[in-house]
């Protein structure tokens, strides 16, 4: 999580975006999808992906994924969730992390398993933002390119990479999720605060899982299905425990611990590895 006092603005990145009226909406099967999750969830999981969604902004601070997967406003970032966490600077910076992979990962989540559309987001085609207000944390595709399967309606669509089948397609959700976005921030951060990938990637894994369990309803697979083939092509499945509860939930179990325990007054979450007792 960051702080929203931070001091650096960055006015401008609002217009990159550019604006097609022309062409299909690219997001409507997002859009639908997210309708129904609140309804069912309320609106808090989707709460920083719904000004992107329905073609708004937010006014705070800016981070571009160019900017924190260069590492050039790495140490902003962390900054920030240190003025808002307190504890030590790798747990600050895990939580950071956490808060960041989460907004990154959920309009990718929520467009496979709505309509197998996915928003592509390499570091370039991303801002996440930190307001005084809410949605606190939110994040923004700047120019609209989705990745669909053949049979997609908007498969000859100017902005729209076409997937050989489903392989090919997580494949390339992957790639362009982790390899040209995740994982350059990801060490972006490991260079500033010494920290274990593992624990990192776990946040990953569980911010799938979550994403997962909370957008399920929106698609027709099981949930475990999904979330089982998701991990699978990050390469995080052995950092979190999955399996559908007797009234059809997903629930899931972490490997790994994000750290926020080690704060005062955090506490562990519901999902982590580290014994009752210290709850």
């Amino acid at each position: 999580m960051l702080s929203a006092a931070v001091d650096l603005q960055r006015p401008g990145l609002r217009g990159l975006v550019p604006r097609h009226p022309f062409l299909p909406d690219l997001a409507a099967p997002l859009r639908t999808a997210a309708d129904h999750v609140e309804r069912l969830h309320g609106p808090r999981p989707l709460m920083g992906l719904r000004p992107w969604l329905d073609g708004g902004t937010v006014d705070g601070v800016e981070f571009s994924g160019a900017e924190l997967s260069d590492g050039s406003r790495v140490t902003e970032l962390l900054a920030g969730s240190a003025r808002l966490w307190g504890g030590s600077p790798h747990a600050s910076a895990a939580l950071a992390w956490k808060t960041y992979c989460y907004w990154v990962v959920l309009p990718a989540v929520l467009g496979y398993i709505a309509a197998r559309r996915v928003p592509l987001l390499e570091a370039e085609n991303f801002v996440f933002t930190v307001a005084e207000g809410e949605p606190m944390f939110s994040g923004r595709q700047l120019r609209p390119r989705f990745l669909v399967l053949d049979h997609d309606a908007t498969a000859t669509a100017p902005g729209v990479e076409v997937a050989a089948d489903e392989a090919v397609l997580l494949e390339r959700m992957r790639e362009s999720l982790f390899d040209r976005h995740l994982d350059p921030v990801l060490e972006s951060i490991r260079r500033e605060v010494r920290i274990g990938r593992r624990t990192l990637l776990g946040s990953l894994a569980s911010g799938i899982a979550y994403a997962t369990a909370t957008c399920s309803s929106a698609g027709r697979e099981p949930a475990e299905v999904v979330a089982k083939n998701l991990l699978e092509a990050f390469d995080v499945a052995d950092l979190v425990d999955i399996a559908t509860d007797a009234d059809g939930r997903l629930v899931y179990q972490r490997h790994t611990c994000c750290l926020a325990f080690t704060i005062d007054g955090c506490g562990t979450c519901a999902t982590c590895c580290v014994q009752t007792e210290h709850r």
